[in-house]
């Protein structure tokens, strides 16, 4: 009986030694409060390696790293052992994303997948990386989705805190005062905070003033027009558009440069013929449709703003594939690929050498 009593005692030890998720994360916090980044850091990494299965511990976790100094914990980031959890990668791929590090954050998040193909984040990963990936290719605001994934899991108490803070003077006035600093995150912080703020007639005042501002960038008044729109101000907006003021919708505004609207086009039809080509010849797997995304959208990245003139986007989309193939070690020859897609076997070793070039410079440029 005294040996069961010793053994149940030492479970309950073991027991009261074991430490949650929300454990650590609050440690975290408080650290991070008194700007004890050290102990706070060290907090959330034990947070992470108690494994959450759900996507919200990460983008908080990732939200508080984004608000240390980067160089305060460059090297803590640099040393996490993501060999043996798998999971940091999913949090730096987070991280960078919200730091607008659109390749790194892609490179954690392809990093998890490939190491985690049975977590119940696999679905979470695949979407995030697929928001990058559109987010290139289709020239979304990214300031809003880096900003929509710093606040993620958090917006709605953020979201009640600020309606208490913004009752007070002090408070509205530096956040109007805000908007016109030179510090560009800065900026796009506040504009999204006044977003949260719905069917606030002081906040709608401020942006609207805010939009007709000849200080204020383009991204920035992209982004007080979505602001706007999340909080319920009526349309038009009134902006300044080539020097003269001018009533717009918020789809006008986000539509004034037809010719980047006409690239994203082109890149996403070009990315369309070679799925339609890949699904026809039924040897791809799932996962070879979001690689070559993956590569198109590294492409883009690599030449912009120097687009080259995409004309037969079919020879574009056979040089695509082709580069993929080659550079997956799959013994297949460009003639083939020319007869798949009714182009020029020169055509496609042209593209293919011109995709290579693009993205080998990318890649010596990045080191």
């Amino acid at each position: 009986m005294v040996k069961n009593n010793k053994n149940l005692q030492q479970e309950k030890q073991v027991v009261s030694f074991q430490k949650d998720f929300q454990y650590y994360f609050d440690k975290g916090v408080h650290f991070f409060q008194l700007e004890d980044y050290d102990r706070s850091f060290k907090f959330f990494r034990k947070a992470v390696e108690t494994g959450p299965e759900t996507s919200s511990p990460y983008y908080k976790i990732a939200y508080f790293l984004s608000e240390m100094r980067k160089e305060k914990i460059k090297k803590e980031l640099e040393n996490l052992p993501l060999d043996e959890v798998p999971e940091f990668h999913y949090l730096l791929g987070i991280y960078y994303c919200m730091e607008a590090d659109l390749d790194s954050s892609e490179d954690h998040l392809g990093e998890y997948l490939n190491k985690k193909t049975d977590s119940n984040l696999k679905a979470e990963a695949e979407k995030l990386l697929d928001s990058i990936q559109d987010a290139v290719l289709f020239q979304s605001n990214l300031n809003f989705i880096k900003l929509s994934f710093k606040y993620a899991g958090i917006t709605d108490s953020i979201r009640e805190r600020l309606k208490i803070k913004f009752e007070s003077p002090f408070v509205r006035v530096k956040m109007r005062e805000s908007l016109y600093q030179l510090d560009d995150d800065l900026i796009a912080n506040v504009i999204f905070l006044y977003g949260l703020l719905e069917h606030n007639e002081r906040a709608e005042k401020v942006l609207r003033h805010f939009i007709k501002s000849p200080f204020a960038k383009e991204e920035h008044i992209e982004l007080a027009l979505l602001a706007l729109k999340r909080i319920g101000a009526e349309e038009p907006y009134q902006v300044k558009w080539e020097d003269k003021f001018k009533k717009v919708t918020m789809k006008e505004y986000m539509e004034r440069n037809k010719g980047l609207d006409q690239y994203s086009n082109i890149w996403k039809e070009v990315l369309q013929y070679a799925f339609e080509n890949m699904k026809e010849s039924g040897k791809y797997r799932d996962k070879s449709f979001k690689e070559i995304k993956a590569l198109w959208t590294k492409f883009i990245k690599a030449v912009y703003p120097d687009v080259p003139h995409i004309e037969n986007k079919m020879s574009w989309a056979a040089g695509l594939e082709y580069t993929f193939l080659k550079r997956k070690s799959i013994n297949v020859s460009s003639k083939h690929i020319a007869l798949i897609y009714r182009v020029p076997e020169a055509s496609v070793m042209e593209k293919y050498k011109y995709i290579t070039k693009a993205l080998e410079s990318k890649k010596e440029g990045d080191n």
